[in-house]
């Protein structure tokens, strides 16, 4: 019976094909040859473009129906002639493979603002330094621009190119701040936008919202300094305590009542449930980051 099963799984995957297109093996082989194995390759490509670029080919095959139905059918097959844990992992490698090329982008834009929140505080106090020492607006962007001030100077660079092209300057700011996840931003954006209609002090009104943001993002380091104490020991657990624990009790357990489970579950345990459980616990620390 197996053996059927396998031989008709073989037979499935060399007819998954479509006339006039290439075999999903060639496809890949020709995708992973343009991305930088030649010689001529450029080095100063970034690591993030590579992957952008492995993104773009492998997603538009992954999504197909023949490879997701490959994909199965192999599941099948690994059950079938393999164990159940064997295919399990298999299974759950290719679901992370999916998620991974479906939410990188996003992945990847709200790790480029991660840098934002901190830097706005001080950036917010330097353009009110520089408004008091008379300069307008435009020198001051200009000022950012050039200060080290991370993925913030990079999207006031980006505010004024649009500016230099015909753009206004408040809907290249009303632009920047929907781009942008930042309530603090959004605040300071809001804020010289008014300015820019009715008048007023910016100067002051930047230097209270560097204070205001200052003051919000010692509070909820507080806060999630609390929770963080707990979930350490949540963490300290899992990670270490939790495997030794099971381990003696299954040591204890196989000397009186020999094999409680079987060794490939085992190492399906402590070579995948734990390290993903400690992943997952690390991750869902790292949400937990205070974000103004």
């Amino acid at each position: 019976m197996i053996g059927e099963i396998a031989l008709s799984a073989v037979s499935f995957i060399k007819n998954i094909n479509f006339k006039g297109e290439k075999s999903e093996g060639e496809k890949i082989f020709s995708i992973f040859s343009k991305l930088n194995l030649e010689k001529n390759r450029p080095s100063s490509m970034k690591n993030d473009d590579r992957i952008d670029e492995i993104r773009e080919y492998l997603l538009p095959i992954m999504i197909k129906k023949s490879s997701i139905a490959t994909i199965f059918l192999l599941f099948i097959l690994l059950s079938a002639v393999a164990s159940l844990e064997i295919s399990g992992i298999y299974l759950v490698v290719m679901a992370m493979f999916y998620i991974f090329l479906i939410y990188y982008p996003k992945i990847k834009q709200q790790r480029s603002y991660s840098d934002l929140n901190q830097e706005l505080p001080y950036a917010l106090r330097h353009m009110g330094i520089e408004l008091k020492s008379g300069k307008g607006l435009h020198d001051t962007l200009l000022t950012i621009r050039d200060a080290e001030y991370g993925t913030f100077s990079k999207e006031i660079n980006r505010v004024l190119e649009e500016v230099k092209f015909g753009k206004s300057t408040e809907d290249s700011l009303l632009e920047m701040s929907k781009r942008v996840n930042s309530e603090g931003l959004t605040r300071t954006i809001q804020q010289i936008i008014g300015t820019l209609r009715v008048g007023g002090n910016l100067a002051n009104s930047l230097d209270i919202i560097a204070k205001d943001i200052s003051f919000e993002m010692q509070i909820k380091l507080k806060e999630y300094s609390q929770k963080l104490n707990s979930f350490i020991l949540i963490y300290t657990f899992i990670a270490i305590l939790a495997p030794v624990i099971s381990l003696i009790m299954l040591m204890a357990g196989s000397t009186v009542m020999g094999d409680v489970i079987s060794s490939t579950l085992l190492i399906f345990v402590y070579s995948v449930f734990f390290p993903m459980t400690v992943m997952y616990m690390g991750v869902f620390i790292k949400k937990l980051e205070p974000k103004i």
